[in-house]
């Protein structure tokens, strides 16, 4: 009872202080997959709360340096290693997209790995500023980061990698955009990875009021067919 209590007047004093907010502006890492479906999942969080989303879609270092100096309100998504690494961010505790970490390969070629302990053994492409594949690639030196999967996977292709390493919708999505998917094979997924929304320190009031609304938003099946819509668009228009 008391904490259904504490939690009321916490969300109540939070919708106190929304009054004066009409709108908020989150930064995305541009072209991938996954914050494409993650603007889609918080434009309805945002949209059950009366507030205006403006997202801008940015490089990974841009968006975290945004964010950091409080040029935006927070990030549409990123996994955990991200709020532990980035001061003045705050997570909002409950994930609400998952991403797959998967090795995109040259089909002429055998399979360069089985399992993340392989991957130093392997020359890795990956999207530059991308925390996910930037973690599970920390102990190798042989890292090549790209501006997009596009231009890593192009690298790959160009055999100036073994392999790529994102996420597994965003890869294949990629090869379909550039049409190569009959020269590329991919791995199963090496590691999942829950997303969660993170909100600058000095929107505060705002991480209980998410936090709650996705909470209602996935015990209903509403996010779940939110991003199963979403995904079946952004495969449909490449």
């Amino acid at each position: 009872m008391f904490k259904n209590l504490s939690l009321a007047v916490v969300l109540l004093t939070a919708s106190s202080a929304l009054k004066a907010t009409e709108s908020v502006h989150f930064a995305a890492i541009e072209h991938l997959f996954e914050q494409k479906v993650g603007i889609a999942v918080l434009n309805t969080v945002y949209n059950k709360l009366g507030i205006s989303l403006k997202v801008s879609s940015l490089p990974a270092k841009r968006a975290q340096s945004a964010a950091v100096n409080g040029l935006v309100d927070g990030e549409v998504m990123r996994v955990w290693s991200y709020g532990e690494q980035t001061a003045n961010m705050i997570r909002v505790p409950t994930p609400y997209y998952s991403l797959e970490s998967t090795a995109f390969y040259l089909s002429t070629k055998k399979a360069p790995v089985a399992t993340l302990s392989d991957l130093p053994n392997c020359k890795v492409a990956i999207v530059r500023g991308v925390k996910h594949s930037a973690d599970l690639t920390a102990t190798s030196d042989k890292v090549v980061e790209l501006d997009s999967t596009d231009k890593a996977l192009g690298f790959m292709l160009k055999q100036r990698a073994d392999l790529v390493l994102t996420n597994k919708l965003d890869g294949i999505v990629a090869l379909q955009r550039m049409g190569v998917e009959k020269q590329v094979s991919y791995s199963r997924p090496l590691a999942f990875f829950p997303l969660y929304h993170y909100i600058h320190e000095s929107r505060a009031e705002l991480v209980p009021l998410v936090d709650e609304e996705l909470k209602k938003l996935i015990a209903s099946g509403e996010v779940a067919q939110i991003i199963l819509q979403t995904e079946l668009q952004l495969q449909q228009a490449n």
